[in-house]
């Protein structure tokens, strides 16, 4: 009888297993790269609450690195300058990966430098509520209807 229990507790869990592999190859794959960790970390707090799986790297370096070695979907870049190292980095991962939408936040669009435009497929203000960043992401992934 214990070991019927056991064969049995084990097939559920592979099971349940399975599922969840299922249910993270169906959710979208978010790397977000970041200098400041606070706002690194909010920024993936939020993200996963909205079911994205999120990789994160603390700096621009660390993010090419990781986006080789990742299957992602979007990338959010927000190095805490006027879009500058940000367009650089997303020049980047577009030769290597040009499908990959990356959205880049900025401080404010009066500082935004001109390449963060050509290199990004979004730009978002940090400022802005988190709803743009999230209904922007949707909008890129175009897998769920943004929100109103």
């Amino acid at each position: 009888m214990a070991s019927e229990c056991r064969v049995w507790c084990g097939l559920a869990r592979h099971r349940e297993d399975r599922e969840d592999a299922v249910v993270q190859r169906q959710n979208k794959s978010v790397l977000c790269i970041g200098s400041d960790p606070l706002s690194l970390n909010l920024r993936c707090a939020l993200l996963k609450e909205h079911s994205w799986n999120v990789f994160s790297s603390g700096s621009g370096y660390e993010g090419v690195i990781r986006f080789g070695q990742e299957a992602v979907d979007a990338v959010v870049v927000d190095l805490n300058d006027d879009g500058a190292e940000g367009a650089l980095i997303a020049g980047e991962l577009k030769r290597v990966r040009p499908r990959v939408p990356i959205v880049i936040l900025v401080p404010d669009g009066r500082t935004l430098m001109n390449g963060a435009t050509q290199q990004a497929d979004a730009v978002v203000e940090k400022s802005r509520e988190a709803a743009v960043l999230v209904n922007t992401l949707k909008a890129l992934l175009s897998d769920e209807e943004p929100d109103q």
